[in-house]
């Protein structure tokens, strides 16, 4: 299929034909299938061009978007989102978008297959390829995942505010275990009650293609990972965990309900995350798993200097997965401060500001709510590190 793939970029990338519009450029081949219809390509082309010049914004205010698709679509878009960018060459337009595909389905719908590709070296370069679908209403067309496309004939059953949709057999005792995750969560940091659909897909590459990303390079070799939305108090969720004993993540969770209540824009990353470690575990490893293996590290390092591995971020798992001393420091700071006074405590120095060099916002922060600074960081974080 890549093979083939290949040699249809090579076509596109050569060929003379493009379509212009709204600043947008992109390119075809001669062999391509648009609408026939002068006027109703004309539409399309202003159509995809003005999706594609909004992809960037807020999903919701796309206003190219099909609105009852609005929140698998958006969860697409996330995966658009700077598509044209190459970091490496630090060129924000390398990757070009180019129509690989357009079918009729016979329904009033377009199937469109859109890739981002670039030429290095002589050589086309295939960053992404999505599929959209087009539908036309008035004197536009609006687009959509092809999500629905591929589950509508998925089983579901309803838990509490959660969907859960899947092909043959549901996990119960896991839909279970995440329903009262979302629960302790949402009434430990006072988060409304959201309506969550949840898809359970056999694997990534599963979950990519029923949202519309046939490739993305960013997850080249990627077995398991989770995508998801929100859009309008509503959560979507491709749940493609599979190398994890629970079919979810209560550890990702913790960061996704924390965002309905704190800002991205403020939420100081260390403490996030120790606050995931201490509520939901990493990496497959519960809290308890977690302190096992950190106090092997403390044996191994009985005159560790806190302060120093704190702010150089040190990792102290001798496996693959990065396992951070900040982050386990910052639950046992945590667990202190939401002892003593409250959790509400905890949601001001969660909300101290994103990192920055010397972590001088987060050691204010510090000091003012429990009294942990620089200066006696060592005493202090070596108590609770004596403690665990």
């Amino acid at each position: 299929m890549q093979h083939n793939l290949v040699k249809l970029l090579i076509a596109v990338l050569f060929s003379n034909l493009v379509l212009s519009a709204q600043g947008q450029s992109i390119s075809y081949s001669n062999n391509i299938h648009l609408p026939d219809d002068t006027v109703i390509r004309s539409q399309f082309v202003h159509s995809l061009m003005g999706f594609l010049k909004q992809k960037d914004k807020p999903n919701k205010d796309n206003t190219y978007v099909l609105n009852e698709t609005l929140l698998a679509t958006s969860a697409l878009l996330d995966e658009m989102k700077g598509m044209e960018q190459n970091a490496t060459l630090k060129d924000p337009n390398f990757y070009k978008a180019s129509i690989i595909n357009c079918v009729d389905d016979g329904n009033g719908k377009l199937i469109i297959q859109l890739a981002y590709m670039g030429i290095k070296e002589s050589q086309p370069v295939l960053r992404a390829s999505f599929k959209l679908l087009a539908q036309k209403q008035g004197n536009q067309f609006y687009f959509s995942s092809p999500f629905a496309m591929y589950t509508h004939n998925w089983k579901n059953k309803k838990k509490g505010s959660l969907t859960f949709y899947y092909k043959d057999t549901l996990n119960s005792a896991d839909a279970d275990a995440y329903l009262k995750k979302v629960q302790f969560y949402n009434k430990k940091l006072k988060a409304p009650e959201e309506s969550t659909d949840i898809y359970y897909c056999d694997n990534f590459t599963e979950a990519q293609q029923i949202l519309g990303v046939d490739y993305k390079l960013d997850y080249n070799g990627i077995p398991s990972n989770i995508l998801t939305s929100h859009e309008n108090n509503k959560n979507l969720m491709l749940n493609a965990l599979t190398s994890v004993n629970h079919r979810f993540d209560p550890h990702d969770l913790w960061h996704e309900r924390l965002r309905t209540v704190v800002s991205s824009d403020v939420i100081n990353r260390p403490v996030d995350e120790g606050c995931a470690y201490l509520y939901g575990g990493s990496w497959g490893f519960t809290w308890p798993e977690l302190q096992v293996r950190f106090k092997a590290y403390v044996t191994e390092h009985p005159d560790a200097d806190w302060l120093k591995l704190y702010l150089d971020a040190t990792n102290f798992s001798p496996g693959p997965k990065i396992l951070k001393v900040s982050y386990v420091l910052n639950a046992l700071i945590v667990r202190k401060i939401e002892a003593e006074k409250g959790f509400s405590a905890v949601i001001q120095l969660l909300s101290c500001g994103k990192k920055e060099a010397g972590d001088e916002n987060y050691f204010k922060a510090l000091d003012q709510i429990i009294g942990i600074n620089k200066g006696n960081f060592n005493v202090k974080v070596g108590e609770l590190v004596k403690g665990m």
